[in-house]
């Protein structure tokens, strides 16, 4: 396999370049003059990419990394030189062949553009609150999941990553915290049409032209009943006019753990086992000459000292292989790509792979007619290890238990035995079809236009699991010898298969007005949108095979087992904004959605959802126009409604359910599946509903030295889903109904800070920072009456954990005697805890609030970079704060259950020589030390060195070389990281360290133009 994702790139470079050749071929024969040049700012740094035309012709180049230009052009043509950020430059050629540009930054218009819903704005003139995040960024990152590219880049999104398992490493992403107990994770909209967050985190980050993050209700009313949770937008590349750039891009990295848990050796096991069994009052169950064994490994078969995480892989390979093409005429322009990921695991045999494909092409089929095609799709191929749950074995198996392999080679059938994937595997497949067209056709009116969308998408998932032994592991017997476990045909085995095909059809109209009227820009939109999903699913299921064919034939006939179901459903809505500026300093805006969703009652399925924003751009005022210090200063506000459907698998909860469940016996033998009741009926629930206020402030200051973005939020969420389980009691005999009556706030503000500044020509440096601070607050839940107030839910944060409050440690018997009843037999060195309703007994009625959720409540990025000549260096440091994780269990506690593991941590317990320890005294049955308490949960805050990149951009010196710029680069991502939390990666949030690790890559890329 590893041959083929050479074949892929190679072959598509080639076919690449050949179409080159072919355009280069087809120019000959033309007599025209060549004119060189650089193109510069006006301090005199190059700018590479900036788009010279010849005006009126389908001739074009690009600059490259030096700002070098060559374009054919006859005497008398114009040069048109245009650039984002920058005012366009026309010049006329005359004889000269060296023709050299500088640039006018246009401030008022940098960054101009923002992709917002369904449209774009300027961002001077724009009300809403609206995050961006440039394609540069995320590329810079090599992780292979996009959704891990974006924590620390900007304000507005809380991200936290819990695995690192290759093909399912994706961040759990929320914007601006969560507000509710259902889902909370926003839409994903690619290309002006809503597609899934697999589809997202899959992207191809050389896909992407933009990256928009909309946060308020100004910016995501548009999206309605789906926006209540914030909305990522994506604008993937399209093609611009000019000769063919061709881009190809690839990376070869090495992955590794971030954090590798620190386990105690055998004989330091040993030890500690005995010292927690003379603490408990038994005997020692190692001599000191069994130790002595552990300790010189000179007797591993009786007397081990194993590693378990040794059979993991020390490193993994990463590589990705990128091709692109980009141009067009006046009519035509096109922008197409090829990627291609494969990824290795930790865990043998660990593998992801997949290949991404684009083609974006826009035609002006008349003057006033332009049609867009894209066509894109994805496979991808996930293969894992037989064993989900192998990090649970390999985490709480203790070093003495076994070796790996036997003195006779075999393995032994300790949790090294899961990593072999000779004995079963799980695959999962995922091909996904994107088609999209575009028609847009301008009206005799000024500034009219209208627009017609159809987007098909297809996704089909497969999914195999199987298990049949064809390696064995050994058992000693008594004597000495080895006793071979069964396999093949003897030892259990099974396989399990489905399929899911999903596809949707989204059908949007659109009317757009555009207009000046004096000093008053308008524009407005008209929208309607539909979109239809159906789904198909098929799962079967065998055990006792007798020959290792994976199959679901071969398999026995005894339990075999299958289940299926379709399904569809369909939204419809109706959209409308109209913005006016007035004198590019007032700004007003009002937006609306109409949504029908089928999942509600007739009568109960269409809602409306307004906002309102406005905007006051104060330095446009006499009295700051000729400010040294203000260069831009905006004040704007927004308040609106939205909604959130999403209800997770539930349909048609107006409508009494019925489940199939188990197996009903009838009188003569007969069995018959089962159909019970499920919940009732509520006619009456709806979409929850969210009320956003926001206020900001954007400031440009010292000629552009200092950004400075503050945002304020306030939601008010309500309808939130829940039931009253709590409140009723159990012999009302049925399944309660869904309500809607759970109230969440969330508020919070954001905060970026941007610097850049020019030392010289050849050297500039800039740095950013933002910060994001989200709390919610419980306002009505359904909670029961109960002895302890202390645990109730309402009026604290969502996710707040709840335990005993420890003081400490126990330091003497004296102590003891004065202090509370505790659990068991508690002696010094044993966790003390408050006895907070002083009835002097620790019990349940002692629990309270003793921290936050394990989701940061504070995410932060600083991303800086230095460019001096053809080098450039960028970081970024990400953190988080105000969160805690609970760990208990293999991860924490030594001799859990009395066979599980124990770490270097463990060894700094509490003794009467070490009275001031981390730890409390080992033992084996901890009845008091396990209770959950505030004392195992960490604090899991961090900050991390999330990327570093230095790169080399190579001067081309030749002008007429094929290759137009090349750049070299070594990147990595997540680094270093600083942390209270041992052993573990503080994100990874299975607090018994069952959860696959987090990985660090170290990258080497190379990308060429052409």
């Amino acid at each position: 396999m590893q041959n083929n994702n050479f074949n892929w790139s190679r072959a598509a470079t080639i076919f690449t370049l050949l179409i080159y050749l072919m355009g280069q071929t087809f120019s000959f024969g033309q007599t025209k003059q060549e004119v060189q040049g650089v193109v510069t700012s006006e301090n005199g740094m190059p700018i590479p990419g900036v788009n010279v035309t010849v005006k009126g012709k389908s001739v074009g180049a690009v600059t490259d990394f030096d700002g070098n230009f060559l374009i054919e052009a006859d005497s008398g043509d114009i040069l048109v030189f245009s650039y984002v950020g920058f005012k366009p430059k026309e010049i006329t050629v005359g004889s000269e062949s060296q023709i050299d540009v500088s640039l006018e930054e246009d401030t008022a218009k940098l960054d101009e553009v923002v992709v917002v819903g369904y449209g774009k704005q300027q961002r001077n003139t724009l009300s809403g609150a609206v995050s961006e995040i440039k394609s540069e960024q995320l590329e810079q990152n090599p992780t292979a999941n996009l959704s891990n590219a974006l924590v620390g880049q900007t304000s507005g999104i809380i991200a936290t990553q819990r695995s690192g398992e290759p093909g399912r490493d994706g961040s759990q992403i929320f914007i601006r915290g969560i507000g509710t107990t259902g889902d909370a994770s926003p839409i994903y909209v690619i290309d002006g049409i809503v597609r899934t967050a697999r589809d997202f985190s899959q992207l191809n980050a050389n896909e992407i032209e933009s990256f928009s993050v909309l946060k308020d209700a100004a910016s995501a009313a548009v999206f309605g009943v789906r926006g209540g949770n914030g909305v990522i937008l994506i604008t993937t590349k399209r093609g611009k006019k000019g000769v063919m750039q061709i881009n190809l891009t690839t990376t070869l990295g090495v992955q590794e753990r971030t954090r590798d848990p620190k386990f105690l050796s055998a004989y330091e096991y040993g030890n500690l086992y005995n010292e927690a069994l003379t603490n408990q009052g038994d005997e020692p169950l190692y001599t000191q000459e069994e130790l002595e064994l552990f300790r010189n490994g000179s007797d591993p078969d009786n007397y081990p000292n194993t590693n378990w995480f040794s059979v993991l892989n020390k490193t993994a390979l990463i590589q990705t292989y990128n091709i692109s093409a980009n141009g067009g005429s006046e009519k035509i322009q096109y922008a197409t790509s090829f990627g291609v990921l494969d990824q290795d695991g930790i865990v043998p045999n660990d593998n992801f792979k997949r290949y991404n494909f684009r083609s974006n092409i826009d035609a002006d089929v008349t003057n006033t007619t332009r049609l867009s095609f894209d066509v894109s799709g994805r496979d991808e191929k996930i293969t894992s290890i037989g064993s989900p749950e192998v990090f649970r074995w390999l985490t709480s198996t203790r070093p003495d238990m076994q070796p790996i392999k036997w003195s006779n080679g075999g393995y032994s059938n300790g949790p090294a035995y899961l990593t072999l994937p000779e004995n079963g595997y799980r695959k999962e497949g995922i091909q996904a079809f994107k088609g999209r067209i575009e028609l847009e056709q301008k009206l005799p009116v000024e500034g009219l236009t209208v627009r017609g969308i159809a987007a098909y998408d297809k996704t089909l998932t497969d999914v195999k699991n199987w298990s049949y032994v064809k390696i064995p592991f050994y058992t000693q017997d008594g004597n000495g010898g080895f006793q071979e476990s069964v396999s093949g045909a003897d030892a259990p085995s099974s396989l399990y298969q489905s399929n899911n095909d999903f596809q949707s059809l989204t059908l949007q109209a659109h009317i757009n007005y555009e207009r000046s009227f004096g000093d008053s820009d308008i524009s407005a939109l008209a929208l309607y949108t539909q979109t239809q999903e159906k789904w198909r699913f098929l799962s079967a299921f065998r055990d006792g095979y007798t020959l290792a064919i994976d199959e679901i034939d071969f398999g026995g006939t005894a339990n075999r087992n299958n289940r299926g179901y379709s399904g569809s459903s369909g939204r419809q809505g109706f959209v409308g904004r109209i913005n006016w500026t007035y004198k590019d300093k007032y700004i007003l805006e009002g937006s609306f959605r109409t949504d029908g969703s089928e999942q509600f009652a007739p009568g109960k399925r269409w809602g409306f959802f307004p906002s309102a924003s406005a905007a006051y751009v104060l330095s446009k005022e006499a009295f700051l126009e000729n400010s040294e210090t203000i260069d831009f200063l905006k004040l704007r506000a927004s308040y609106g409604v939205l909604g959130n459907d999403r209800i997770g698998n539930q349909r048609f909860l107006y409508l009494q359910s019925y489940n199939v469940n188990g197996n009903a016996v009838f009188g003569d033998g007969d069995v018959q599946p089962a159909i019970f009741e499920g919940n009732l009926a509520n006619p009456d629930v709806t979409w929850e509903t969210v009320k956003k206020l926001n206020i900001g402030v954007n400031s440009i200051l010292w000629d552009g030295a200092l950004s400075v973005n503050v945002d304020y939020f306030f939601d008010q969420r309500s309808d939130i889903l829940g039931y009253r389980n709590l409140t009723v009691p159990d012999l009302l005999g049925v399944s309660l109904p869904v309500e809607n009556l759970v109230e969440i706030n969330n508020r919070g503000f954001e905060l970026e800070l941007g610097h850049r500044n020019f030392l010289s020509d050849d050297l500039s440096y800039s740095l950013n920072g933002n910060l994001t601070f989200a709390r919610n607050k419980v306002i009505f839940i359904d909670e029961p009456v109960t002895e302890n107030p202390n645990i109730r839910r309402t009026g604290l944060p969502l996710g707040t954990q709840f335990g005993l409050r420890a003081l400490g440690l126990f330091q003497s018997q004296e102590e003891i005697d004065n202090a509370p009843t505790h659990f068991g037999d508690t002696a010094p060195g044993d966790i003390r805890y408050a006895d907070v309703n002083d009835d002097g007994l620790i019990d349940d009625n002692d629990r309270v609030a003793i921290g936050p959720s394990n989701t940061p409540e504070i995410i932060y990025g600083i991303r800086g970079g230095i460019e001096y000549k053809d080098f450039d260096f960028s970081f970024l440091f990400q953190g988080a704060a105000r969160v805690r994780q609970y760990y208990s269990g293999e991860a924490a506690w030594p001799f859990f259950l009395g066979t599980g593991n124990a770490y270097e941590k463990n060894l700094d317990r509490w003794t009467p020589e070490n009275t001031d320890a981390s730890e409390p005294r080992v033992l084996i049955d901890a009845t008091n030390n396990h209770r959950g308490s505030s004392f195992w949960l960490r604090d899991a805050s961090y900050i991390r060195l999330k990327n570093i990149e230095i790169g080399y951009n190579l001067p081309i010196s030749n002008e007429n070389s094929l290759i137009r710029g090349m750049r070299i680069y070594v990147n990595a991502n997540n680094i270093a990281t600083w942390t209270k939390i041992e052993d573990y990666d503080p994100e990874n949030d299975n607090g018994r360290g069952w959860g696959y690790p987090q990985l660090r890559i170290w990258n080497v890329g190379l990308n060429m133009n052409f």
